[in-house]
């Protein structure tokens, strides 16, 4: 089962501000949300403890992502509430241009109290038309040659949180979800993406589960380390 490095108050919030719906309680607490990829342009050198380092756009030796697609197919919260067992769920969650300011923000409502037995699950689903994750950029090799780059992580998985007990308060809150790019690449080496299969048009690196695997393979390890939420109260 792989890890995801959220907080777990904060993924609360997320599952909750994206759509699920709730008994007829007083809805008197305020969630503000957005959705964020940062750190577009990282270092990939032969040193794997180097490659990964955020850089300025175009720099010899690096990645740079120009557009991202995310597709997340399920997202579940079970709990209890006051002794009453409550199950929330929202499906077909998709940025078209993560890379976009807030491609996905907004303002709703849900219950204060303290939620119980907590457990929480995001499902991402294999898809020949929307893959949970397409990064699109250039690979620019130390030589500063620049090779278009194609990364479909097209696979399904299912990442599993639990926690015994949350407090949520009554007031407002802005929680933040952020993709950080430039550690998709951290651990790997230049020679990862240099020694690739190379396809048409333009010698482009496609990488997806059948073409160029074992670099997605390092990809999709890569991807829960990526993510994370922070959440501040007003």
């Amino acid at each position: 089962m792989k890890k995801i490095y959220f907080t777990i108050a904060a993924f609360f919030l997320f599952v909750c501000l994206l759509g699920c719906t709730k008994s007829s309680d007083t809805t008197d607490t305020q969630l503000s949300y957005s959705f964020n990829a940062i750190n577009l342009n990282a270092s990939l050198t032969a040193n794997s403890g180097a490659s990964g380092a955020i850089v300025p756009a175009g720099t010899p030796g690096s990645v740079n992502w120009s557009s991202a697609g995310i597709n997340i197919s399920k997202v579940e919260f079970s709990a209890t509430r006051g002794g009453n067992p409550i199950s929330l769920e929202t499906k077909n969650l998709y940025a078209v241009n993560a890379l976009k300011p807030d491609s996905l923000s907004g303002t709703v409502f849900l219950s204060s109290g303290v939620y119980e037995k907590n457990e929480f699950k995001i499902t991402v689903s294999e898809s020949v038309s929307n893959p949970p994750l397409i990064l699109k950029g250039t690979y620019i090799e130390a030589s500063g040659t620049v090779i278009p780059v194609i990364v479909q992580l097209n696979v399904s998985q299912v990442f599993k949180l639990e926690a015994p007990r949350i407090e949520i308060k009554q007031g407002k809150y802005i929680a933040r979800v952020t993709i950080e790019l430039n550690g998709l690449v951290k651990g790997l080496v230049a020679s990862d993406f240099g020694q690739t299969t190379r396809t048409a048009p333009n010698n482009t690196i496609l990488v997806s589960n059948t073409v160029n695997r074992a670099l997605f393979e390092k990809l999709v390890l890569r991807l829960p380390s990526v993510l994370s939420v922070s959440m501040t109260k007003q």
